[in-house]
């Protein structure tokens, strides 16, 4: 397996169809990295079409977002099973027979399956192999945490997922080095493409929405994924040394009883005038307000989900030039280096995060130092375009491989 690729010839422009059941283009964070990954394949030059299999909050069926074609084929908001059921099959078909409409119209080089559901991938693989179109799938963490469950129909789901579907793929997309070492076993034609971030969409700030200082977090309010709780734990003693300081939480959470424990700590814990929720925002407020906060924080705990993945969130960080506060899990020390490029604090510690904090903000012109390494980083790493040059690289190289063996 090749280390890397230096990208597609500026002749071989290729047409790609991308499969999801994620809500586009931006609405989560693995939306956001195919989209991100999509745009920059666009502007290097190919066609990327998305196929969705789930309703979308645009009220078109179809959707142009920077050059990327999205489309959705299961429109319908059902709350009855049996019709979500049948929505769902029925979009599947639709999806098969807009490949094979596409393919006689444009000749599809590649389909790349995003979705992680049995019953997609089996059906579209089938699709591929019948038309000859290659094939591939991305995971940014490891299967066992999203698909095996407790039941003995989703232990026999992820079995057949890795034994039988995996190795069918032509090629396999994975964001660190656990995943290459996991999913080597089913199947050896693996690349690597680590998080993505448009940096100058985020040196974007624009005037401050708020007229106060404030220490921000992005995603989910997940203490299991993300540590809210050691977060606000660490912010309740960074309130005692800067008064004025308030801690403002981006995004949006449906799990209720999730946040419910979030308020009772914060309710013990007095801050109920310090903490903010934002709840969901729109994507093009995301550089003003995380541009304008005085530190960037998450404190991911070290945990089975935690270690084979990397948070988009870091790129993004490290992208607005805003010191960031991150704890040394996964592969996050293996590019943000503490005191260099970020503050690092050790996993599970308020102690440990609170000090960190309380360095970047008590030498806060070493900070923005640290910082805009951070930022020079993520413009030489973790930059969108380069990244999908890489995928598409690895993509070219599959297909005039294949050619070549006729």
């Amino acid at each position: 397996m090749p280390d890397s690729y230096s990208g597609t010839e500026k002749n071989f422009i290729m047409n790609l169809i991308c499969i999801s059941t994620d809500d586009y283009p931006d609405q989560h964070a693995a939306a956001v990295r195919h989209s991100t990954l999509a745009r920059g394949m666009v502007e290097l030059g190919h066609n990327v079409h998305f196929l969705l299999l789930s309703p979308q909050q645009w009220k078109k069926s179809e959707l142009n977002y920077h050059g990327v074609k999205f489309r959705t084929y299961n429109s319908h908001h059902e709350t009855d099973k049996l019709l979500k059921v049948f929505n769902f099959y029925y979009g599947i078909h639709k999806v098969k027979k807009r490949i094979r409409e596409l393919h006689s119209e444009i000749r599809i080089d590649a389909i790349l399956i995003f979705a992680a559901d049995n019953r997609i991938i089996k059906r579209i693989l089938s699709v591929a192999e019948k038309e000859n179109i290659a094939a591939f799938h991305e995971r940014t963490e490891l299967p066992y945490v999203f698909l095996k469950k407790n039941s003995i129909n989703d232990y026999f789901r992820y079995k057949y997922y890795l034994r039988h579907l995996i190795p069918r793929f032509d090629g396999v997309f994975v964001i660190s080095d656990k995943l290459l070492e996991f999913f080597k076993t089913y199947n050896p034609s693996l690349q690597k493409i680590l998080t993505v971030v448009d940096t100058g969409f985020f040196r974007m700030k624009g005037e401050p929405q708020f007229p106060f200082p404030y220490i921000a977090y992005c995603g989910n309010m997940d203490m299991r994924k993300d540590g809210m709780d050691i977060l606000i734990h660490a912010f309740a003693r960074i309130k005692k040394d800067f008064g004025e300081m308030k801690l403002v939480l981006i995004g949006k959470d449906s799990d209720e009883n999730r946040k419910g424990l979030l308020l009772d700590i914060i309710e013990q814990l007095d801050l109920e005038a310090s903490v903010i929720f934002t709840g969901q925002v729109d994507r093009e407020d995301m550089p003003g307000l995380l541009g304008n906060a005085r530190l960037l924080a998450v404190a991911k705990p070290d945990n089975e989900q935690n270690s084979g993945n990397f948070p988009i969130k870091v790129g993004e960080y490290l992208a607005t030039g805003v010191p960031a506060v991150l704890t040394k899990v996964g592969e996050i020390p293996d590019f943000i280096k503490d005191g260099e490029t970020g503050f690092l604090a050790e996993p599970g510690s308020v102690e440990s995060f609170y000090d960190k904090m309380l360095e970047a903000l008590t030498d806060y012109e070493r900070a923005e130092k640290i910082a805009q390494n951070g930022l020079t980083l993520a413009r030489e790493v973790f930059d969108y375009k380069k990244q999908a040059a890489l995928m598409l690289g690895f993509i070219e190289n599959y297909i005039k491989r294949d050619e070549s063996a006729y």
